[in-house]
């Protein structure tokens, strides 16, 4: 490791916030022959200008003339605000602009070689970069690494919007390096753009739903047993022509019913042993209207429609990754988990079944396709409510093909005679299954007609069986009145310190429990900054109409 000083002193600000890196740096030795390709010139103004030497040419990172104002020009050709990924470090003439500005919440610096980085801690004093809170930095990262750290740090309804500033020459001299990355924090994005959509639609309502759950989650006790062999069924098209075979399948079998495809199941006199649903939304209730047996176990996420806990006398409910959920889960009563990433109710009650201990699968109505153009089974929800709203000149067979032809990049098929449409979110539900059931020990038979097949493993190794097998699925004990966690909760929010910009220096100075507390509310925040329509991109401000927004709820619900 160097010696001089100005390389201890940038270590030693690395260190403050990049601790790991700082760390590997320190165990790390380059001999001169490794640093040959760079080396350091004077500017017109005296400033030091690194330049890479590399295949016979010459290339400057900066300006040779006065790198101070090329990197002010940078800072006025893009919104100093947000979250700002720079390609290349260099000398930080190009980033030394955006530090002034509170509405940058982030700043990530990407560089591609350690031994390049190294040797610019050696020459330059970047002391004033690393010790800033916003910056993280990232060396040699491989594209999966990138991938995490940006799924797991980029909360746009906080930080707002994400822009990439490139250094140019640093691209030059590593094309197909940032060409990569350029294409992971593409693709990184649009799924956190996708999750944030869904805070943006969804974010008030799962909060206001699970609190006036938690009344009645503070007395459901109903325990579901471990099962080994499960059916699902999903209301896709190919549910209609696999009624006789669950009929005969059914004995000896647990059924799990989606919500989607519960009417269609009590129209043929099937009974399932539980009915999951997963939807915020009080269209859910569509989906019951037809009548439910209260007996019948209902299995609720913390943020379904408050209605819909009073429609069985055999309740339960489970905690999904909404942040709010894992907090009262965490603090108040222990709430049995779902994965509900897959984005709809079918991954859902695989989940389900997976918790149970289910060692073999039959999945019907899963046809993640819209065969013939027919979307769901008959007697599902969407008949009834087309037949409501069809008239002489928009008929049931029009709102039907509008339903279909709305999704944007639809794929077709053909299937012998017939065609198969393909909407892109129904493909990703596919996947998304496909690649959780690939990673479980469980037989799984797809039952289908004409949809698209799954790729599923059809036997179930006993050698790896769960030694978990006989876990109950049910809520553990609650610590208190849900009054009294709600009082407390509220008093959290009341006492937490006044937001300051930037937000991000502003979480990193409250504790881990503050930190949590503000977690809770953050899926608000997304629907927050999306009412405003672009007009509050104060992080600040924001986290303060959400604190008087949250707080408001809560007296609403206790008082």
């Amino acid at each position: 490791m160097p010696e001089n000083t100005v390389y201890r002193r940038n270590l030693l600000a690395l260190a403050l916030h990049n601790s790991v890196l700082a760390q590997k740096l320190s165990q790390e030795s380059f001999d001169d022959e490794t640093n040959s390709s760079i080396r350091f010139i004077q500017a017109k103004t005296g400033h030091t200008v690194p330049v890479i030497e590399k295949n016979g040419t010459t290339l400057p990172l900066h300006s040779t003339f006065n790198p101070e104002r090329e990197g002010e020009r940078i800072g006025e050709l893009y919104l100093a605000s947000g979250f700002l990924v720079f390609f290349g470090l260099g000398a930080g003439y190009h980033i030394q602009p955006f530090l002034s500005s509170d509405k940058v919440n982030v700043i990530v610096i990407i560089e591609r070689s350690l031994k390049l980085f190294s040797k610019l801690l050696e020459h330059i004093d970047l002391c004033h970069i690393f010790n800033d809170h916003r910056v993280k930095v990232l060396v040699d990262a491989t594209i999966p690494e990138l991938r995490d750290f940006f799924l797991a740090h980029y909360l746009p309804g906080l930080f707002g919007d994400l822009a990439t500033i490139p250094l140019l020459p640093r691209l030059t001299g590593e094309k197909e390096y940032f060409k990569e990355v350029a294409v992971c924090v593409e693709q990184t994005i649009n799924t956190i753009a996708d999750d944030y959509t869904v805070q943006v639609k969804f974010g008030k309502q799962w909060f206001r739903n699970t609190l006036h759950n938690l009344f009645t989650a503070e007395h459901t006790t109903f325990t579901l047993a471990p099962q080994k062999k499960i059916i699902i069924t999903g209301a896709g098209p190919s549910l209609e022509s696999s009624i006789n075979k669950i009929k005969m399948q059914k004995k000896g079998r647990f059924l799990i019913a989606t919500d989607t495809s519960l009417p269609v199941l009590l129209d043929h006199d099937i009974v399932p042993d539980c009915v999951i649903s997963i939807d915020c939304q009080q269209i859910s209730y569509h989906h019951f209207i037809g009548g439910f047996p209260p007996d019948i176990p209902l299995v609720l996420d913390l943020a379904s429609p408050p209605i819909l806990s009073q429609l069985s006398n055999r309740v339960v409910f489970f905690s999904s990754g909404h942040p709010f959920a894992q907090y009262i889960s965490a603090h108040w009563r222990s709430f049995p988990g779902i994965d509900t990433t897959g984005g709809n109710v079918s991954h859902a009650a695989v989940s389900l079944a997976e918790r149970l201990g289910a060692r073999e699968i039959i999945l019907y109505g899963l046809d993640f396709s819209y065969p013939a153009g027919k979307t769901y089974s008959r007697g599902s929800y969407l008949y009834k409510y087309f037949y409501g709203l069809q008239y002489r000149f928009d008929t049931v067979e029009s709102l039907f093909a509008a339903f279909i032809f709305k999704n944007k990049g639809l794929l077709t098929e053909k299937i012998g005679s017939i065609l198969r449409y393909v909407p892109r979110p129904l493909l990703t539900y596919k996947e998304r299954l496909e690649s959780v059931l690939h990673s479980k020990n469980i037989s799984v038979v797809h039952e289908r007609v004409d949809g698209l097949p799954l790729a599923v493993q059809t036997d179930f190794s006993a050698e790896k069986q769960d030694r978990n097998i006989n876990i109950l699925f049910t809520a553990g004990p609650a610590e208190c009145s849900v009054k009294e966690f709600l009082l407390e909760y509220r008093n959290e929010i009341s006492n937490l310190p006044e937001p300051k910009n930037p937000v991000i220096n502003y979480l990193y100075g409250l504790s881990r429990a503050e930190r949590d507390i503000w977690m809770t509310q953050f899926p608000a925040v997304a629907a927050l900054r999306d009412y405003t329509k672009g007009a509050e991109q104060d992080g600040a401000m924001l986290l303060k109409k959400v604190k008087k927004w949250t707080t408001a709820i809560i007296d609403a619900v206790i008082t």
